[in-house]
């Protein structure tokens, strides 16, 4: 059913109901046929198209109640519309639906054919149609059904006419009527031509059109509006103020230095009122807790005085979020959840803070490893999404496609990400979700053994290096950890333990990520980043106290230390969790440990790559099947280096060793060998799996202690890159 406002009913019969002799008013009127033309009136097409019809006005206004509906309608609407009851109005429905005028169905009533209800709807005059979708509005309010008025009095308000001030407040903060649709009657009010609306009123009901439409993912009239408003001035600092606190609202996780920026300018506006300071205070310490802000705390305490001068319910559920930002900022998930379990996200008046409340909670549930409870969390809130609001889908989207990461769903995970980034391009998305939905298909990609697709990928996008607008793409720094070769992403991957060293919480939804990175910046020896976040893992440990994080902790200080006790114990915790990509990591760090003993490395080097095998991660599959054959019975090293050692190393991939060794790249080796790049690309990863090591600089580290190196550094004598 049509939705819109009810405004004040028309007085008088011709406005609501006939006469009981069928007059309006004491004047005959003419009368719809069933088949959609009227006695006395115009036919469809011209000519009429049927001989049944419509025996009374009374009949022809529940004609017109039922026309001017999108959807079927139940009989008490009809009773509603035309103030009738009782037998006499049913024996007019039911001689109505003997000539065909109206067809009952289970859902209500609804005309004979669309081209009786156009019919109808044309005879009747433009302003009384208008008072027929106003009376509608009120009808379907009164009777609890928001969007069905909504709808309605769209089709009026942009119309001369007083508006129902009322009808339109308690729409627009209904949970009921969509975000966009809520946003469309506001506006229709905007464009309205109601000179009774009281200027103050216009403004509050701007901002709460630039709020409904960001949440309806309608970024462009959002901002149109904003800007209008700023260029007019209407209504001094104040107002400005509130205009500039949604810019910084919206570029929150886009890109944080301007939401900052733009937050610092409201709150040096001269003479706010406590109401508005108290507003963006509250936005202010929420976005600063997502951010890991170096003055969180004074922000913290300034937006609490602020509350406390001018509480409301969307304050409280504001700094909900500051409080559960800066504990996620430590590692702390116990805390983050209770405060976040504190506020009722249903509040009418903090709708849009409802929509990240949900968010944030889900994120908790996977952060902890609750897996199960996380996907039934995120099914419930896409069910959700037209009282979340358009722009939580791809909030939505990237969440799921990391839970089905860290189950080990991965072709699932990576198919999802490129179809939401194929839906949303770039400029359409938060930077915070673009980089994590690029991470999804990046990491996949190197598991699966395509890093040159992963390469590509990164190579798209500039991610911007210092805080605050780095901290919503560690995620994807994290999925850079994955390659070979880490050296090529050597400044990000710094930059990204960096941002770690002042917030945990872009680690908490990828804990696969964390090991990785330290064996990353291990790689590019960096032994203090690598303790300093093995330590940060051990302190999220500790708080948490699960196995999942007890796990990561263990296995990224046994890839520092190099200690297979270490790895051992993760595995271990690991096998409790349904964590199934982070155990596959361990089992295969175990194997490749130095002092693993050869029976343990071989059974965990078989089990990894079994497991890789059934996430679908053939390139890590494929890896732990080499260093599983190099750890048999009869094929370690001298030195017990679980591999193979040199003597496994065939005469092509030891001349390719030694010319990278020496410092040249693959594509030089390739031209000194006479063989393509894929070739060398190929020998040298099987060089990695029989000596044990993963990069290039292990590779050099290890070679140096041969006993029968050649004097040479190589064919080239090209420094080895760093």
């Amino acid at each position: 059913m049509a939705t819109s406002f009810a405004l004040d009913r028309p007085d008088g019969p011709a406005a609501s109901s006939p006469a009981a002799d069928g007059s309006v008013d004491g004047r005959p009127v003419s009368v719809p046929t069933a088949s959609g033309s009227a006695v006395d009136g115009p036919a469809v097409d011209g000519q009429p198209v049927g001989a049944q019809p419509v025996g009374s006005a009374a009949q022809r206004w529940i004609l017109r109640a039922v026309a001017i509906c999108d959807e079927p309608c139940q009989v008490w609407f009809v009773e509603r519309m035309t103030d009738r009851s009782g037998p006499a109005l049913h024996d007019d429905v039911e001689a109505l639906i003997a000539g065909g005028a109206l067809v009952d169905s289970p859902g209500g009533l609804r005309p004979g054919s669309a081209q009786l209800r156009a019919a109808v709807r044309r005879e009747v005059p433009p302003s009384l149609l208008a008072a027929l979708h106003t009376r509608a509005a009120r009808v379907l309010a009164e009777q609890g059904h928001p969007a069905a008025a909504a709808g309605h009095l769209l089709r009026v308000l942009d119309a001369a006419g007083p508006v129902d001030v009322p009808l339109v407040s308690r729409l627009v903060a209904d949970p009921a009527v969509d975000p966009s649709t809520a946003a469309d009657l506001l506006l229709a009010v905007r464009a309205g031509r109601d000179a009774g609306l009281a200027p103050q009123l216009r403004r509050d009901w701007a901002l709460a059109a630039v709020d409904h439409l960001m949440l309806a993912g309608r970024i462009e009239p959002a901002l149109a509006i904003l800007g209008d408003e700023i260029a007019a001035d209407r209504a001094g600092a104040g107002y400005r103020a509130l205009l500039l606190g949604r810019l910084g609202a919206w570029y929150a996780t886009g890109r944080p230095s301007l939401a900052l920026g733009y937050l610092d300018r409201a709150l040096a506006q001269p003479e706010l009122a406590a109401d508005q300071r108290s507003w963006l205070l509250t936005t202010l310490a929420a976005v600063a807790g997502r951010l890991g802000h170096p003055d969180l705390e004074s922000l913290l305490a300034a937006a609490d005085r602020a509350q406390a001068d001018a509480p409301a319910p969307a304050g409280e559920l504001r700094m909900a979020l500051a409080r559960a930002g800066a504990a996620l900022a430590g590692g702390d998930l116990p805390a983050a959840r209770r405060l976040l379990g504190r506020v009722d996200p249903s509040v009418p008046a903090a709708r849009a803070q409802g929509a990240v409340l949900r968010v944030e909670r889900i994120a908790c549930q996977l952060a902890c490893g609750e897996f199960e409870e996380a996907g039934t969390a995120l099914r419930f809130a896409e069910a959700d999404l037209g009282t979340l609001g358009a722009a939580t889908q791809p909030m939505l989207t990237a969440l799921d496609c990391r839970l089905r990461i860290a189950a080990g769903e991965l072709p699932e995970a990576a198919t999802r990400a490129e179809l939401a980034l194929h839906r949303w391009p770039a400029g359409q998305l938060a930077d915070e979700v673009h980089a994590e939905l690029l991470a999804v298909r990046v990491e996949v990609a190197f598991r699966r053994g395509c890093p040159e697709t992963a390469r590509e990928l990164l190579a798209g996008v500039q991610p911007p290096a210092e805080w605050p607008d780095g901290v919503a793409w560690v995620r994807l720094a994290g999925a850079a950890a994955f390659d070979p070769e880490p050296d090529r992403h050597a400044g990000f991957l710094r930059a990204a333990v960096d941002e770690l060293a002042r917030s945990v919480r872009p680690v908490l939804l990828v804990p696969q990520q964390a090991p990785a990175l330290v064996r990353a910046v291990l790689a590019l020896d960096d032994a203090d980043r690598a303790h300093q976040l093995a330590e940060r893992l051990v302190g999220v440990a500790q708080r948490v106290d699960s196995s999942l994080w007890w796990g990561i902790a263990q296995h990224a200080a046994g890839v520092v230390e190099r200690d297979p006790a270490l790895l051992g114990g993760a595995v271990a915790s690991l096998r409790t969790t349904s964590a199934r990509p982070v155990l596959a990591d361990a089992l295969h760090d175990l194997a490749g440990a130095p002092g693993t003993g050869p029976a343990v490395a071989r059974r965990a080097a078989e089990e990894a790559a079994a497991l890789f095998g059934r996430l679908g991660a053939v390139g890590d599959q494929e890896r732990a099947v080499r260093c599983a054959a190099a750890l048999a019975p009869g094929r370690r090293n001298r030195g017990g280096r679980a591999g193979g050692g040199f003597a496994a190393l065939t005469a092509a991939e030891t001349r390719v060793a030694e010319l990278l060794v020496g410092g040249a790249t693959k594509q030089q080796a390739a031209a000194s060998l006479f063989v393509s790049f894929h070739t060398v690309d190929a020998q040298l990863r099987a060089v990695y799996a029989k000596l044990g090591v993963r990069n290039r600089l292990d590779l050099a580290r290890l070679w140096a202690t041969r006993e029968d190196r050649p004097g040479s550094r190589g064919a080239r004598g090209v420094p080895v890159r760093r």
